[in-house]
């Protein structure tokens, strides 16, 4: 059966990144214990400004730079172009940021963290990781990665254990220290003066990028407007306490999304061993009760949940018990991302990004519509819930597709 065989790859390919993740929980638990719950709200809200800025410092170029090019990307004139296109995506994003921080965080408790981040978006970790990936490196990407666990846990540890760092500022610019020995082992592997040979040949390639990449980079971005919307319409709406207790859930389900999308990939894999254009509706209810099954903990204990991955936040009775609730609710999200996960990958294998990016996108503005207007006429407890809406009209949209299609049996 196809869905056996996606939640054997998926399950193999999301062990292969327990590491990182690991040390990365570890991480999270010594900053909540440092800051309190109400400033690991503010916590929460900087690092999703970063990740949605280091997705448009990407702009899809990773994915298409995989599939257009493999190992050419990492050699002659090619090479050149495609780091030039990434130290360019990157320096604009940076001043992108710095923009963002003084128009719209100003005066708020992340800014000056905000502006730290900056250098996060010229140092990152994983910057050099399209080289390596395109030459089939992988000792150097395993090196690279062991490397950044190694650093990111000694300095941050250090920070939050030894120093007790307590500040959203020096908690920044630690993550972005932790960042620099990976960040220069990638400049020692794939770095050249070349790069500043400028001709009318770089912006000819900059273009049919840009042109290339829109699907992919609209498709990531909108994501965007699906959970992180809901945090960002708390932050506004919602009392500082309910931001932080609301914080923990979220980031207990994004850990959970991140890993959905290996299954993606486990699903492209099989997928591209068929031919056939028909998807299974037998296996997408296997899937769906597989990850049913996995989540159980977030419904049936969240309390236990909770207090097991985030050991040492300071939690208090109400700070829990609102976390359970809005856990329970989230969770939904996944069951949700569940049901769609064989409709994407079939999409995604056909090249039909175009269409996914606009379904995506229809469904991003709908959830942001519905959280900000929601908010507006209801109690902050609604708010969870209006958050699920992006994921019921996308998986919606696929499911409509496909029937219309007569791509199910």
């Amino acid at each position: 059966m196809q869905a056996l065989k996606n939640i054997k790859i998926g399950v193999f390919i999301s062990l292969v990144n327990i590491l990182i993740q690991g040390v990365s929980v570890i991480v999270q638990n010594l900053i909540a214990n440092n800051l309190g719950i109400v400033k690991f709200g503010s916590f929460g809200i900087l690092q999703s400004d970063f990740t949605i800025f280091s997705a448009l410092a990407d702009f899809g170029m990773a994915t298409l730079i995989l599939a257009y090019f493999g190992k050419r990307a990492t050699q002659g004139r090619l090479f050149i172009n495609v780091l030039q296109l990434r130290l360019f995506m990157t320096a604009i994003t940076a001043l992108a940021m710095v923009i963002f921080a003084f128009t719209v965080r100003r005066g708020s408790a992340v800014f000056e963290a905000e502006l730290v981040l900056v250098l996060g978006l010229l140092f990152q970790h994983s910057y050099f990781d399209w080289y390596f990936i395109c030459g089939n490196f992988w000792k150097k990407l395993l090196i690279s990665k062991v490397l950044h666990t190694l650093s990111y846990t000694t300095i941050m540890g250090i920070a939050l254990w030894c120093f007790k760092v307590d500040s959203l500022p020096a908690i920044a610019l630690s993550m972005v220290i932790a960042a620099l020995p990976a960040f220069g082992f990638g400049v020692g592997q794939a770095f050249t003066l070349k790069i500043f040979s400028i001709g009318v040949h770089t912006f000819q390639f900059f273009k049919l990028m840009f042109k290339s990449s829109c699907p992919y980079a609209i498709s990531s971005i909108a994501s965007f407007a699906y959970l992180p919307a809901g945090l960002y319409t708390v932050a506004h709406f919602a009392t500082p306490e309910f931001l932080g207790a609301y914080s923990f859930s979220h980031k207990l389900v994004i850990l959970a999304s991140g890993l959905m999308v290996h299954f993606i990939s486990s699903s492209l894999i099989t997928l591209h061993q068929t031919d056939s254009r028909i998807l299974s509706l037998r296996d997408q209810v296997v899937f769906t009760l597989f990850i049913i099954g996995a989540t159980t903990p977030f419904w049936l204990l969240p309390q236990y949940t909770l207090r097991i991955i985030f050991f040492a936040a300071p939690w208090t009775s109400e700070a829990l018990d609102t976390s359970c609730f809005c856990l329970r609710i989230l969770a939904c999200s996944l069951i949700l991302q569940a049901t769609r996960m064989g409709m994407i990958s079939t999409l995604l294998k056909e090249k039909r990004t175009w269409l996914y990016g606009a379904m995506i996108t229809v469904g991003g503005i709908v959830n942001i519509a519905v959280c900000i207007g929601g908010a507006r006429i209801l109690k902050a407890d609604y708010i969870p819930a209006l958050t699920l809406t992006g994921d019921l009209c996308l998986s919606l949209f696929l499911l409509i597709y496909f029937i219309k299609n007569h791509r199910l049996r």
